[in-house]
């Protein structure tokens, strides 16, 4: 079975880009070093000797200055993922299949915990303060998905039940695997979107439909699956968050549509989806093309007042496949969308960037603060949706930042 860095490997060595040497690493220190009461846990990516490392730094600001793993944090032994649930950080490892758990105590940033796991993929929080967890079917050899949750308490896997996503069973989708991209639990239900792929080649055959399977939470049976030909797949592969919710409890989907998001084809155009507060089915009144404006969506978060700070990409640059990832030719944009009145303003203060492998939001005081490659440099930026524009901050000492926790 193939691993997710054997994937990520293959794409970045297909992109041109450097290529992420084995290599091995010594084990994360249990040093307990002493931070201040308040401040941030960043995963921090950077490059040595051609190959990647990954670090849990602390910073107490993220607008000056610069980040960095130089006598600060914890390195990692691998590929990694980063979750929050409650004043927990898991770091998940997806070179070595170990997941360990952090926390702030008594000044200090140490480890508390640690399981192994097969896959985990598509993480949320559920109301009891578990984590649930979708793995992905890898490789092709199987159609089976698992649904796991996790205990943050004990660092362990509690439960596991195997599900075959593709419940629908037509002729097109009957061979294809189901990529689980996100979920989320309201009202007693699970939502869970996917995209239909070949698992072994990654070719995605089937490109002109939005899908969510619904099951009973926590009893997690299937109840049904809606869908929406207005526009692609929710979702890609490393590229969370595919779903957002509004203050109204309405949740919106967002369809990249898009090669540079590893898409093989594109049918349909990149846009938004709502599915009202309470509804297990898609508004068929309401439709966001973010095409018509000249650019396809590939992630954004959600600040309140209807309004998105989104990652685009031109249409014109959607020519070259996991383009997004790239940090070799830089073709991510920023955009302030408004939900309400399906209004599109690009962050012009934002360089093109790339290396948007699950890179993340971080909402403060309103404002929205990301990692951002140029190809040349990496900063932290903070962008004010109010008035669609943005400010560098923190140098990065490395690719990206793959995690911002305020504690």
């Amino acid at each position: 079975m193939k691993t997710r860095s054997t994937l990520v490997i293959a794409v970045i060595s297909l992109l041109g880009m450097t290529t992420i040497a084995s290599c091995k690493k010594k084990k994360p220190t249990e040093e307990e070093t002493l931070i201040p009461s308040s401040g941030y846990v960043l995963g921090l990516k950077t490059t040595s000797a051609g190959a990647d490392a990954e670090y849990l730094v602390t910073a107490t600001d993220l607008m000056s200055g610069t980040i960095s793993a130089t006598g600060n944090g914890m390195e990692q032994m691998g590929w990694m993922y980063y979750h929050q649930v409650g004043n927990k950080y898991l770091a998940i490892d997806y070179t070595n299949n170990v997941c360990t758990g952090y926390q702030i105590a008594n000044s200090s940033l140490s480890s508390t915990g640690s399981f192994v796991f097969d896959r985990l993929d598509a993480l949320t929080n559920d109301p009891s303060g578990n984590v649930f967890a979708v793995s992905a079917p890898w490789g092709g050899g199987s159609y089976d998905c698992k649904f796991q949750t996790i205990n943050p308490g004990s660092m362990s896997i509690t439960s596991t039940q195997n599900v075959v996503l593709n419940v629908l069973y037509n002729d097109t989708m009957a061979q294809l695997n189901m990529w689980p991209t996100q979920t989320y639990i309201e009202n007693g239900k699970l939502f869970v979107s996917y995209y239909p792929l070949h698992g072994a080649s990654w070719d995605t055959p089937q490109t002109d439909t939005a899908y969510v399977n619904v099951y009973t939470y926590p009893g997690l049976n299937y109840v049904s699956t809606f869908k929406d030909t207005r526009t692609g797949p929710i979702g890609y592969y490393g590229g969370s968050p595919a779903m957002i919710v509004d203050e109204n409890g309405n949740h919106y989907t967002f369809s990249t549509c898009s090669l540079a998001a590893g898409f093989t084809q594109s049918t349909k155009p990149s846009g938004i989806l709502k599915i009202n507060a309470g509804q297990q089915q898609f508004d068929n009144s309401y439709f966001f093309n973010i095409e018509s404006y000249g650019y396809k969506m590939l992630t954004g978060t959600y600040v309140g007042n209807g309004k998105v700070v989104a990652r685009v990409i031109p249409t014109g640059s959607d020519n070259q496949m996991w383009g997004a990832f790239s940090i070799d030719n830089p073709i991510c944009k920023i955009a302030v969308l408004d939900l309400n009145s399906q209004t599109f303003t690009l962050v012009n203060d934002v360089p093109a960037h790339g290396g948007q492998y699950y890179t993340p939001f971080h909402i403060e005081n309103g404002k929205v603060f990301i990692s951002v490659n140029t190809g040349t440099s990496a900063h932290i930026y903070r962008i004010d949706p109010s008035n669609a524009s943005a400010q560098q901050g923190a140098a990065i000492d490395g690719k990206s930042i793959q995690c911002f926790f305020k504690y």
